[in-house]
């Protein structure tokens, strides 16, 4: 596991229950809001497409199976979802490739993607380190290159408190009042297009 200067957030909050983060997934609402997120995806054959914080490699199988001809490479800083991931796209046959690494130090040089891929993990970081982590994918994406981030996004003030829980597991009421578009033009990235999935998940979209 690489070290941090924060706590750091697993799949499933807790290092412990990882293993039950596939079943979670399977059950939850998860595939709703991937029946909603792809339509909105569209990627040129033959890119370099980065899936930070990868997790168990899902939207990484979908990508290979879906999309033309695309070079994956998929980081997360957790060697136990990344080794479900490893196994999962070994068992379809499938050429990605995998790192461990944290968002906010990527392993590689700059302007070397063409689209920068990440769902629900900026949420996990300090503030702090969701701008590193956002300006890490700008550095690594070619010029004009695309981001999609699959995020929680602003809700009303009167629904917050439903969700008290999470802001008390993870940090993320900064996203729920609204700021993260501003992180990701602070970032550097342009053009922003901010799309409603499920409930307060949004698809953010932008180019370096």
């Amino acid at each position: 596991m690489p070290k941090t200067d924060y706590q750091y957030k697993f799949a499933f909050l807790f290092d412990q229950l990882t293993p039950l983060y596939e079943l979670v997934r399977v059950l939850g609402i998860r595939n709703r809001l991937q029946q909603r997120l792809w339509p909105q995806v569209t990627i040129k054959p033959g890119s370099r497409v980065l899936d930070v914080g990868c997790g168990t490699g899902d939207d990484l199988v979908y990508l290979a199976t879906h999309f033309d001809r695309l070079n994956l490479t998929g980081v997360d800083g957790d060697p136990k979802v990344l080794a479900i991931a490893k196994n999962k796209s070994k068992k379809r046959g499938l050429a990605v490739k995998f790192r461990a690494s944290l968002a906010e130090a990527l392993p590689f040089t700059s302007n070397s993607f063409d689209v920068a891929w990440s769902s629900l993990m900026v949420h996990h970081l300090p503030t702090k380190y969701k701008l590193l982590a956002l300006q890490e994918m700008r550095r690594v994406l070619k010029p004009g290159g695309q981001l999609y981030l699959v995020e929680f996004g602003q809700i009303s003030r009167w629904l917050r408190w439903l969700y008290w829980w999470q802001i008390r597991l993870e940090p993320v009421g900064d996203h729920f009042t609204g700021k993260l578009p501003g992180y990701i033009r602070q970032a550097g990235f342009k053009q922003l297009i901010e799309t409603g999935l499920l409930f307060h998940v949004f698809l953010f979209q932008a180019r370096k």
